[in-house]
């Protein structure tokens, strides 16, 4: 964390570092109330709890009151204008508050947010929870700010990385300033040109997953393709950045109409399905934590609901890079070193450091990108699919004009297939692995809005949350049919001609220096195996029956705005996009 002392690290000081924060909010109040009441107050005991039982409050709306004073003067002074802010019943608009958690716990992902701006009619809205100016946004203009062009001004805030500190660290996706530039230099080199085309890695688990679904086809089973998906991208993805073999394949997998509902998918009770509920389980609950604010600490008094799953994580990874701490040592005293194309990220952790749990760390702030960002859009294209049976049928003539049935492709030959990168295209605009993000604005801004073209004031210490999904729907940006899957939108020459005026319109995997480095690898991997599926499989049938009890979409809604109203599956966001209950399906050679 910032700071020193009961600010530092491990995650579980998250209680002492409340009660300070508490503490520095509180004392001024109390003090200056002390001393009004010495000089002043009565003796009466009742006058006496009156007056601190008000002064903490009393004193959040005048601090309140005097920012937006301080705020409109700043704005007339730069010609600018507030953003428009939701004004709530209660104080510190805590029904907002519960508002945004009761829905996000049963809703469509990310609607409520949605729904607030439909509501004010804007794309941009300050929702202002607990007197904290907490920003929503869906202006492809504000969003370039906070990645490319206001970079500096934003950034990870104290408050994100501590509710996700216990999961990730000081890992890449936590960190900021230098940390973090060392933290991706660390990265980057692993996802060059020269290594992301090598296909070997991903073909040899794209083998297992084939034969798998070959398996269930034979026998016409249906199969939670979700859970294979994410099994098939821990595999390859820990191979290919860490030279790990997790095996996840080869484990049990979840079993048709007696699966129970895991934490995002099907969850299975052998030792890897441990290990994935509590490596999906701690993404959701941080999740749970952003939605508290501020205020998480509280939810989470007498438990940390992460410290379980961490353990667990913990337990299945630390031998591994242990194993590879006393391999390195053994090279040292040997005097052996290791050649550049032979390197994986977990070397060149090593490299930098012997700290099991930095390393540790390091591994899961990629892995986690590698295996949910990956399988998210997997799982999602497959969905699409399997509603569109018309787009599966022109892949597969695709496919088959290019490879054949048993071709292997290449890298460059998956580049060239036009409809399939239209495929995930489509489904990356619909679907966004990483459907939202957050920072912390560390002084007053004013960016340019989409909107109308005059600036919005961002002010400091807001929060700034960007929702790429809604982005990504725009009727205004996408036309009429935004909440439709066409894929032929993608082969428009005028949508590309507008997509090159208005590049920002479109950002999957963000833009500007934080710009998912693994994206060619992710792509070329997605794009790979759907290849080998569609040159063996002509049908992709869903089978939404077989999902675990409380994953099928509520009734309702069928009778709400945009894709609900035809969803087959209920699809949500924590740290990325998944389907809940799993994606079941029902394959035909």
């Amino acid at each position: 964390m910032n700071g020193a002392g009961i600010f530092d690290p491990p995650p579980s000081n998250y209680r002492a570092r409340f009660l300070w924060r508490t503490l520095s909010a509180v004392w001024r109040p109390i003090c200056a109330t002390f001393l009004f009441l010495k000089v002043v107050g009565p003796n009466a005991w009742l006058p006496h709890v009156v007056a601190y039982g008000i002064c903490v409050p009393l004193c959040m709306i005048l601090m309140d009151k005097y920012k937006e004073w301080y705020n409109r003067k700043l704005e007339r002074m730069n010609d600018a204008e507030p953003v428009p802010r939701v004004r709530g019943k209660w104080p510190g608009n805590i029904d907002v508050m519960l508002r945004l958690g009761k829905d996000m716990r049963g809703s469509y992902a990310l609607q409520v947010f949605s729904d607030l701006l439909d509501e004010y009619q804007c794309n941009t809205l300050n929702i202002g929870v607990l007197w904290k100016d907490v920003i929503i946004t869906r202006d492809d203009f504000l969003m370039k700010a906070v990645h490319s062009t206001r970079f500096p001004m934003f950034r990870r805030s104290a408050e994100g990385e501590e509710l996700m500190a216990s999961f990730l660290g000081r890992g890449v996706f936590v960190t900021n300033g230098e940390e973090w530039k060392h933290n991706r230099a660390m990265i980057r080199p692993f996802f060059h040109k020269e290594r992301v085309s090598d296909l070997h890695v991903v073909d040899r688990y794209a083998a297992q997953t084939l034969a798998i679904l070959s398996r269930t086809a034979q026998s016409e089973e249906i199969i939670d393709i979700q859970d294979l998906f994410c099994r098939f991208t821990l595999d390859s993805g820990a191979d290919f950045i860490a030279g790990i073999k997790p095996k996840s394949l080869s484990a049990q997998r979840p079993v048709p109409f007696k699966a129970h509902l895991g934490a995002k998918g099907a969850a299975t009770d052998d030792e890897f399905g441990t290990f994935a509920h509590a490596f999906d389980n701690i993404q959701v609950q941080i999740s749970l934590r952003s939605r508290f604010g501020t205020l998480w600490p509280l939810h989470e008094l007498i438990h940390d609901r992460t410290s379980r799953d961490a353990e667990v994580i913990k337990r299945w990874i630390t031998p591994k890079v242990e194993e590879a701490l006393r391999e390195k040592a053994k090279g040292r005293t040997l005097g052996l070193g290791m050649d550049g194309e032979q390197r994986s990220l977990l070397d060149t952790l090593m490299e930098d450091t012997d700290d099991e749990a930095s390393i540790r760390f390091g591994l899961l702030n990629v892995l986690m990108a590698a295996r949910d960002t990956t399988a998210a859009l997997l799982s999602f294209t497959t969905y699409l699919l399997a509603m569109h049976p018309n787009v599966m049928i022109r892949l597969r003539q695709e496919v088959l004009d290019n490879f054949g049935p048993s071709g292997r492709p290449s890298r460059e030959a998956l580049q060239r297939m036009s409809y399939l990168s239209a495929v995930l295209n489509e489904s990356l605009r619909l679907f966004p692995p990483a459907a939202a993000g957050a920072r912390e604005a560390v002084t007053d801004g004013f960016i340019k809005s989409g909107d109308h073209g005059r600036k919005m004031h961002i002010p400091k210490g807001a929060r700034v949350r960007w929702i790429t999904l809604a982005l990504h729907r725009r009727k205004d940006l996408w036309g009429e049919d935004s909440d439709e899957f066409k894929p032929e939108r993608w082969l428009d020459p005028a949508l590309m001609t507008r997509l090159s005026e208005r590049p920002t319109m479109f950002i999957p995997f963000l833009q500007g220096p934080r710009t998912c480095p693994g994206q060619e690898f992710a792509k070329l991997e997605v794009s790979y195996l759907l290849t080998r599926i569609a040159q063996k499989f002509s049908v992709l049938e869903l089978v939404p029956e077989a999902l675990p009890k409380g994953a099928a979409p509520p009734e309702d809604w069928k009778h709400r705005k945009g894709r609900q109203a035809v969803e087959k599956c209920w699809p949500l966001s924590s740290f990325t996009m998944y389907i809940k209950g799993g994606l079941w399906v029902r394959v035909r050679e």
